[in-house]
């Protein structure tokens, strides 16, 4: 499963709309600081023009200029800069026009604050803060220098340094709103890549899972039906002269078969998961090295002549090498009946204190017949070794030996974080 991507064409409309009520608070959060905005500018001023001793009657003309910020504001996410340049604009010409400052500078701040909060990280980001800042401090620096100097403006020095600090709260407050922003964004983001992560994990388990039911799928049942295949050509070809020989084939047939359906049958009990109420099958026990009689039966009974060695204690294996080795025996003698020709066998168990080895031989051909498309054979043996830390190695044996073919694995007695695999060959 991936993450959320946005909705598709196919996807109804109304997932891709947005709610009436999130509509709602977008337009709050735009309009609300606009309203509040000219409100404050136009009583503050009026109360500042009062305290300066301004005569009221006479800034009437100039009362639009107060409300051109706090308009200019509903198009400050857009255009921020513009935003800013109408706000200082309408400042100054207010300020030169009256001779009253007050809280005109408000939409300037809300501007500023704006421009800076909403500026991304990078040099672009950098760029666009840069510019708001700029705007801001010409501003201050015509009306708390320009003006006076002009004589525009009555303004005391104490007051226009103290305006610095004013310039300065209004800087402080802009980087705090964006840095809050930016760690909103830097959780968000995290969020979304620890849910990819979680997804693909997911994934991950859910892949293994399937490669692991088909593996036992294919030992179970290639194994089954390579015996019954030997099986049926022995009852075949022995049903008129020997009827007692096809009745022990047909016989190792319908058990091998009742083993196959009841492995099966565990599986897919597996895969139905935790219903305690649905009906299951008995499954098998798995098999394991220790019992090399109880393992070697099916292919003994299919004809195939096996002679099996065992060197070293096989029992109290780790519970994983002990499947992953009598699977990897299975599957070679497997091999060995449908490709060498009905030569003997031979198994050879080795436990040393740091592996268990395996090795499977015979004297058959020493070039492959030819897979079935598809066969995983060899691949399901190599992955079981490397999933264990260890390694698989199969190939033709040397001729000075008598030719023929060769497994060999090597599984780790303490499971290792990585393992390697070789070999290519014969796949059923």
């Amino acid at each position: 499963m991936t993450p959320a991507s946005p909705p598709s064409a196919s996807q109804p409309s109304a997932a891709r709309e947005v709610s009436p009520g999130a509509a709602r608070r977008v337009r709050l959060r735009l309009v609300a600081p606009v309203v509040a905005t000219a409100f404050v500018q136009v009583a503050g001023s009026r109360v500042a023009a009062l305290a300066s001793g301004a005569d009221l009657r006479s800034l009437g003309p100039w009362v639009p200029l107060l409300l051109v910020g706090p308009a200019a504001l509903l198009l400050r996410r857009r255009h921020p800069h513009l935003v800013q340049g109408a706000a200082a604009l309408a400042l100054l010409v207010w300020v030169a026009g009256t001779r009253v400052s007050g809280p005109v500078w408000l939409s300037l701040a809300v501007a500023t604050v704006s421009a800076v909060a909403g500026s991304a990280p990078g040099r672009d980001g950098a760029r666009r803060r840069a510019t708001a800042y700029a705007v801001l401090g010409a501003a201050w620096a015509v009306v708390s220098v320009g003006l006076p100097l002009w004589g525009r403006l009555q303004l005391p020095w104490s007051v226009a340094v103290g305006s610095l600090a004013w310039v300065l709260a209004v800087v402080a407050v802009a980087e705090g709103v964006r840095a809050r922003r930016a760690a909103a964004a830097d959780r968000r983001r995290q969020a979304e890549q620890e849910a990819v992560a979680r997804e693909q994990e997911r994934h991950r388990r859910a892949s293994d899972e399937r490669l692991a039911v088909a593996r036992e799928l294919h030992d179970v049942i290639g194994h089954s039906l390579s015996m019954i295949t030997v099986q049926s050509g022995v009852a075949l070809e022995l049903m008129d002269d020997r009827p007692e020989v096809a009745r022990e084939a047909l016989t190792a047939i319908r058990a091998a078969s009742r083993d196959a359906l009841v492995e099966v049958n565990g599986v897919l009990a597996s895969l139905r998961g935790g219903d305690a109420d649905a009906p299951r099958q008995p499954r098998a026990p798995a098999p394991t090295v220790a019992d090399l009689d109880a393992l070697l039966a099916r292919p003994r009974d299919a004809g195939l002549r096996v002679e099996a060695r065992a060197e070293g204690d096989l029992t109290g294996l780790p519970v994983a090498v002990d499947l992953a080795a009598a699977r990897i025996v299975q599957e070679a003698l497997t091999n060995v009946a449908r490709h060498a020709g009905g030569s003997p066998a031979r198994v050879l168990l080795r436990r040393t204190p740091d592996l268990l080895v395996v090795v499977v031989d015979d004297d058959g051909p020493a070039a492959p017949a030819p897979a079935p498309s598809g066969g995983g054979g060899l691949p399901g043996m190599a992955e079981r070794a490397a999933a264990l830390g260890g390694r698989l190695t199969a190939g033709p044996r040397d001729p000075a030996e008598g030719g023929g073919w060769c497994v060999r694995a090597e599984l780790p007695l303490a499971r290792a974080t990585t393992g390697t695999t070789a070999g290519t060959g014969r796949q059923p």
